[in-house]
């Protein structure tokens, strides 16, 4: 009995057809998203067909939407690009502040970028060492009751600072704030937008 044709997708960021596959990693295994550049352990993802091509997406990197509005830049859509729109093939998040290489969330007009990841934050987080939710917070002006400035917020988990045009989450009722990286203890996971 003949096994049944695997079916192949396309994918706008990549050339060749991709295949659906499950379970192929494992833990020994470091095999890096093409869309987020987040390890990719266990489940499922999409993996090009063609050989010495190491093109492989999570299934929520290969599901994003082509454009999305966010509430960190609401007067213009956020396009899904697949590489950085610049000259030297890396960009600055707008959110973290660190670079990328792979997909960003773009602003043509702004040249504002988001990492897929940065772009699919909780507004909420709920961490066991605060007793309070956290909300996240696109910049410090005007967050605390009696500052009409940009502040200096100091993270509570590790003490260091927290850049003013950095995104971070924050407890309005105990004035404290925390870097993104700081509250996600958890693996990085991409999230529906």
């Amino acid at each position: 009995m003949e096994s049944p044709p695997i079916e192949e997708f396309s994918h706008f960021s990549h050339r060749h057809p991709l295949i659906k596959v499950s379970d192929i990693l494992d833990e020994e295994d470091q095999v890096i998203c093409s869309g987020c550049e987040h390890d990719l352990l266990g489940g499922s993802a999409y993996t090009c067909t063609k050989m010495n091509c190491n093109f492989i997406l999570h299934d929520s990197c290969f599901d994003l939407p082509r454009q999305i509005k966010h509430k960190s830049h609401p007067k213009h859509t956020l396009s899904l690009h697949f590489k950085p729109p610049y000259y030297d093939g890396e960009y600055t998040c707008d959110a973290c502040g660190n670079s990328g290489h792979a997909f960003t969330f773009h602003c043509e007009k702004c040249k504002f970028d988001l990492h897929v990841e940065c772009a699919c934050l909780p507004e909420i987080e709920e961490r066991g060492d605060h007793q309070h939710p956290l909300t996240l917070c696109y910049n410090s002006s005007n967050l605390f009751v009696g500052k009409e400035v940009e502040v200096d917020v100091l993270c509570y988990v590790c003490k260091k600072g927290v850049g003013k045009t950095c995104w971070f989450y924050c407890c309005l009722a105990c004035k404290c704030g925390a870097h993104l990286d700081c509250v996600s203890t958890q693996e990085i996971q991409v999230l529906e937008i």
